[in-house]
């Protein structure tokens, strides 16, 4: 039994986004600092999932473990095939939603305390923070740069 392309770049496009996820994830847990660091990244990268957190050690390491690549394994196997408007729309208000959602849960876990964080280098490695939002915002052009025809191969006559 054999899948129809479309299927194939689906599958190919879930993978490459989880392993995105993936690297997203393990340099979110590196920014947390072991509890002394912020968690920004991690809330950012697993939006929705994030959320289960609230949930005490089983939610923490379910959205840890699972948040993130799940989260863009989902939109790894939207915007591979890339053919159906209906479907791009529908990966454009997803995107949309993970920001808001991203937005409120750290609007929601954060104060004042956390954003001095971001100012302390002895608390958490600029360097890291710099590798995250790099990998992340990369992530995000290659997201709406697919979910936005641009990055459509056309065929050529």
């Amino acid at each position: 039994m054999r899948a129809c392309p479309e299927s194939r770049r689906a599958i190919v496009g879930a993978v490459v986004g989880f392993m995105y996820g993936f690297v997203l994830a393990l340099l979110s847990f590196l920014a947390m600092g072991a509890g002394h660091g912020t968690w920004i990244p991690f809330l950012l990268s697993s939006a929705p999932f994030g959320v289960l957190v609230f949930f005490g050690d089983v939610g923490f390491y379910a959205a840890l473990i699972g948040g993130a690549p799940v989260v863009w394994a989902t939109f790894g196997a939207l915007v591979a095939p890339c053919g159906r408007a209906k479907w791009l729309r529908l990966t454009q208000v997803l995107a949309l939603l993970h920001y808001v959602s991203g937005l409120a849960l750290i609007e929601a876990t954060t104060g004042y305390g956390e954003l001095v964080h971001l100012v302390r280098p002895e608390r958490i490695s600029p360097e890291i923070m710099l590798v995250w939002a790099a990998v992340y915002l990369a992530g995000q052009v290659t997201l709406w740069r697919r979910a936005s025809r641009r990055g459509e191969r056309r065929p050529t006559v």
